[in-house]
């Protein structure tokens, strides 16, 4: 008798399949089952689907839904939603090494990023991973630094450019990058070749909207807690925030490698002492990473690689 209960319960998962799990995803991550059922390439009623027959197979209900059709994860959504997004991060990574194993490289990459980061190095790289591996399909999912670490953890993203050394995440260094104090040209600083903490401590700042903004004063030495009390005015865009402070109405901390090429109406200066900013390309764990995750972090390397070669020596 609870052997023939037990053999039950197996074959009800084993019911669950892929589709329903892939379905489950698109409509958290998208919110609605017309957007998921767009990004799967399914009709609505596949999707619909798909959700009430996982659901039976559990015995749960994972999302509610409203009259609109959005959706949000029930507490036990949230509680089955990581090991489904493990389950099929392990999937593709499976079929990748199958793909390798037969001399094929194909797959699906999903990178993490952050807009206040290295979008040049961002690009570089990507350049040329397309160009060496056509097959794999990148998709870029950007967000906060914190973001991109909790997306490597719950299995959203493969691979993602954090601060290296990042906590709870394995990281190889890419680059460094500097930051700067971006001011108007008639500032009272505008002529220094750097500028210390000390003389910017009353200035009043322009900074951006999201999170990574209070980490940017963290890292330049600025106690962010008082910082927080001079900011002026806060934008979601790195030209906005540019144009404004162009036109004096405070200034603003960013990465070099954020920069425009060339800087009109603005001066970039660096800090005294410098203020250094080492990005890392992370993965969750480079033992269980997946075969595109590798060959993302293989060419990011290869490209800081020639990009030191191509340095002038000191002699």
């Amino acid at each position: 008798m609870h052997a023939n209960h037990i053999n039950h319960k197996l074959m009800k998962v084993d019911h669950m399949n892929f589709s329903q799990l892939q379905c489950f995803v698109a409509l958290v991550e998208t919110g609605s089952f017309t957007e998921a059922a767009y990004t799967l390439d399914l009709t609505q009623s596949t999707v619909s689907h798909a959700l009430a027959a996982l659901e039976s197979d559990l015995g749960v209900t994972l999302l509610e839904r409203n009259r609109k059709g959005v959706v949000a994860l029930t507490s036990a959504g949230q509680r089955i939603i990581p090991r489904v997004r493990a389950l099929l991060a392990q999937a593709e990574a499976i079929e990748q090494e199958a793909n390798a194993i037969r001399g094929e490289v194909a797959g699906k990459l999903r990178l993490g990023t952050v807009h206040a980061i290295c979008p040049g190095v961002l690009a570089s790289v990507l350049t040329r991973f397309r160009g060496l591996y056509p097959d794999i399909e990148v998709v870029l999912f950007e967000g906060t630094m914190q973001e991109v670490s909790e997306w490597l953890g719950n299995n959203i993203i493969d691979a993602g450019f954090v601060l290296h050394e990042a906590c709870g995440v394995e990281s190889t260094l890419i680059t460094t990058d500097e930051l700067c104090v971006i001011i108007p040209p008639d500032h009272r600083l505008h002529a220094r070749t750097a500028v210390s903490l000390g003389e910017l401590r009353e200035e009043g700042l322009i900074l951006a909207k999201a999170e990574c903004a209070s980490q940017l004063l963290d890292m330049g030495g600025f106690e962010s807690s008082k910082s927080r009390a001079r900011v002026r005015y806060q934008a979601s865009d790195s030209t906005t925030i540019v144009a404004m402070v162009r036109e004096g109405l405070g200034i603003t901390l960013m990465p070099r490698m954020m920069l425009p090429q060339k800087l009109e109406g603005v001066v970039a200066l660096p800090l005294d002492p410098p203020q250094s900013m080492p990005i890392g390309l992370a993965v969750c764990s480079r033992d269980m990473a997946s075969p595109g995750a590798r060959l993302f972090v293989e060419t990011a390397l290869a490209w800081t690689h020639e990009q030191t070669e191509a340095l002038p020596r000191v002699r």
